[in-house]
């Protein structure tokens, strides 16, 4: 009897252990389910683009979520010394969040750049939760566009069978150009999109001036371009090469500590690289004949805003460099800008290259010219370049570039929040008590 009440007892022992390994077994898969049940799930997550004015954000969550609060955070990819993005607080409807980026405050992107975006989420019991980031590229749908690609060179175009190899066999030649005379190459891909028109281009960049026949968004490595099929060789070839001369010369001396090249230094550069001067050199014989050349010194920041004087600055900036090349060397050329994207004062980088600031090189390339020496102020004072877009007008200029509105504020990109932690991982420790158990139990039934 003794016996038999032992393995009574026994017994019940066991089908108590089998009840509570069952329950444990029970926790370990049920507990996840809970936790994934309580994650918020996104049903869409959208941006639309209403190419050039907006950008439209949609969130919308399943029925049920526990979300209190979101955030929208975007940015457009670009080349910059610091990375930005914009952080925007959106009020829930239910389950729907929308917010609307108006362009039209802060200026547009250019066809082909990038933007990103992803959502925070808070939930009522305060975690935090970061949708996975998601991308678009901006394009100007009113156009079948074509491609063409050339190494580090996409055109897009729509207008003209013969426009798109023209333009890229122009833009390949500028290239090597650049290259063979100044060892300068293009370091980072680039993207030209060629309008049927400048109408048609300007309609797709804000801020835009009415004579602007091309513009370059150095910051994106784009160039937008309009020409009309008629003067594609005539107005469109020195213009691509033109454009595509300030990136990259924009590329290579690119700096993030403050220095800057002169304006007649950007645009001689951007003139030679567009081969045959002989549009230029007929701007510069009656400027020659007369000595009605400005300072130097004076086209260090915007160029004059008659068509003459503009047209006089262009070819005088162009006639400089190329006295800089012929007599001084490519390499000479290379150490300036690179001393300038070290942020040095161009005035002392011309000192250290050349041995002569502004006015010397003036005063050098006048003599070379057979032109009278220029008085020159015995303290001169340095004018700033503008930091705009380089644009390029149809024919002659007709207003100087003015800068375009301000950039919307951003914030830095915050860091993803730290995701709360569940727990779920601490129940993998679970099965090893289990195991232990199960162990225990059977060396006591032994002994028993």
């Amino acid at each position: 009897m003794a016996r038999s009440g032992t393995m009574v007892k026994s017994m019940a022992k066991s089908r108590m252990m089998q009840k509570t390994l069952f329950l444990l077994l029970g926790l370990i898969f049920l507990l996840p389910a809970a936790v994934t049940r309580a994650q918020p799930v996104v049903v869409s997550n959208t941006a639309v683009p209403d190419y050039p004015q907006s950008v439209t954000f949609t969130l919308e969550l399943a029925e049920g979520s526990d979300v209190v609060d979101v955030e929208l955070t975007y940015a457009v990819e670009q080349i910059s010394c610091l990375p930005a993005a914009a952080s925007v607080p959106v009020e829930l409807d239910g389950n729907r969040a929308e917010w609307t980026w108006e362009m039209v405050r802060s200026g547009n992107p250019p066809p082909g750049a990038k933007m990103w975006w992803e959502w925070t989420l808070t939930t009522a019991d305060g975690q935090t939760i970061t949708t996975p980031r998601q991308d678009l590229t901006f394009s100007d749908d009113r156009f079948n566009w074509r491609t063409l690609q050339d190494g580090k060179i996409t055109l897009h175009w729509y207008d003209g069978d013969e426009v798109g190899p023209l333009l890229l066999d122009a833009a390949v030649a500028g290239l090597q150009t650049l290259e063979n005379d100044m060892g300068i190459t293009l370091e980072q891909p680039a993207q030209l999109f060629i309008y049927g028109d400048s109408a048609d281009m300007r309609d797709a960049v804000l801020y835009i001036q009415d004579w602007a026949g091309g513009v370059a968004f150095g910051e994106y490595n784009v160039i937008l371009i309009g020409v009309p099929p008629n003067i594609a060789e005539s107005w469109g070839v020195p213009t691509v090469r033109h454009e595509l001369a300030h990136l990259v010369v924009g590329q290579y001396g690119r700096s993030c500590i403050g220095g800057h090249r002169p304006t007649w230094l950007n645009e001689g550069l951007a003139v030679y690289a567009e081969g045959d001067p002989t549009d230029i050199l007929q701007d510069l014989e009656p400027a020659l004949a007369n000595n009605s050349f400005d300072p130097l010194r004076s086209l260090s920041g915007s160029f004059p805003a008659h068509d003459m004087a503009a047209s006089i600055a262009y070819a005088q900036s162009y006639s400089v460099v190329d006295f800089m090349l012929s007599e001084y060397g490519p390499e000479k050329m290379q150490i300036l800008l690179q001393l300038l994207v070290q942020g040095e004062e161009y005035d002392a980088a011309l000192e250290q290259v050349y041995g002569f600031n502004v006015d010397g090189l003036e005063l050098a390339w006048r003599a070379q010219m057979g032109l009278p020496p220029r008085d020159i102020p015995p303290t001169p004072t340095p004018v700033l370049a503008a930091n705009i877009p380089t644009l390029e007008p149809q024919g002659a200029p007709q207003t100087v570039p003015t800068p375009a509105a301000a950039a919307a504020t951003a914030v830095p990109a915050a860091n993803p929040p730290a995701q709360t932690s569940t727990g779920v991982c601490g129940l993998g420790l679970i099965p090893l008590f289990l195991i232990g158990f199960i162990f225990s139990h059977k060396a006591k039934r032994k002994k028993s």
